[in-house]
C-alpha cells in the first residue's frame, strides 16, 4: 500500500509481526527480506484508512507469510485488559516505536510490533508481489547476521523477543480479538 501521508514530516501508521517457529529444538523467528530496502525485516506493512492495527495484521499475516490466522497464536502479558465495553480490545504490542523511513523528504512510520507463535507450516504462500526470501533465524543465526543485510532495531526487537517475551508472555488465540469495535447506538 503507497503512503497515505505524503507532505515532507508526515507520519503514517503501521503494524509488524515477528513469527516465532516453536517446532524445532530451538525457537525461530521468521525474518524476510524487504523487497524496497533489501535488508532482513519482520512482516507488517501499513494500517489502511478503512481498518483497525488488529485487521491490518491479519490480513498482512495473510499476504506476506501463507499463514492463515487460525494457525498462529498471539503472545501476550499474562496480566492485560481483556475485555472493554464498546469497544474492541486489541492485542498489547510487545513494542510502538516511530522510525524514520526516508530523509529526502522526511517521512516516518510511527508502528506496533507484535509477537505471534506457531509450530507448524504456513497453509498458504505469501501473495504474488510480497518476498518469497522468507528465512528461519535462531538466537544465535540473528547474532551473525551482517549489519549490513538487517535493521538494527528489528535485531534488536527479534532479541527482545526471543530472550524475554516468548517465556513470559501467554499464547492467545487470534480469534479471541475482534477485527472491529462494535457499533453503537
Amino acid at each position: 500500500m503507497p503512503h497515505l501521508r505524503t507532505r515532507p514530516g508526515d507520519h503514517d501508521a503501521t503494524v509488524s509481526f515477528f513469527i516465532v517457529r516453536t517446532d524445532g529444538p530451538e525457537a525461530r523467528l521468521t525474518y524476510h527480506l524487504h523487497l524496497k530496502a533489501q535488508k532482513l525485516m519482520m512482516f507488517g506493512g501499513h494500517i489502511e484508512r478503512d481498518e483497525t492495527p488488529w485487521a491490518a495484521v491479519l490480513r498482512e499475516l495473510v499476504e506476506e507469510s501463507g499463514y492463515h490466522p487460525s494457525q498462529v497464536r498471539v503472545l501476550q502479558p499474562r496480566v492485560r485488559m481483556r475485555q472493554v465495553t464498546d469497544a474492541a480490545a486489541h492485542p498489547v504490542p510487545v513494542m510502538s516505536s516511530t522510525a524514520c523511513t526516508s530523509a529526502e523528504p522526511a517521512h516516518f512510520h510511527t508502528d506496533l510490533l507484535y509477537a505471534l507463535v506457531t509450530d507448524e507450516e504456513p497453509v498458504g504462500a505469501p501473495d504474488a508481489g510480497e518476498s518469497t526470501d522468507i528465512r528461519l533465524v535462531t538466537r544465535s543465526e540473528l547474532d551473525r547476521i551482517p549489519d549490513e543485510d538487517i535493521v538494527e532495531m528489528w535485531r534488536e526487537a527479534g532479541r527482545f523477543i526471543l530472550d524475554e517475551i516468548l517465556d513470559a508472555w501467554e499464547p492467545v488465540a487470534m480469534a479471541d480479538y475482534p477485527v472491529a469495535a462494535p457499533l453503537v447506538g
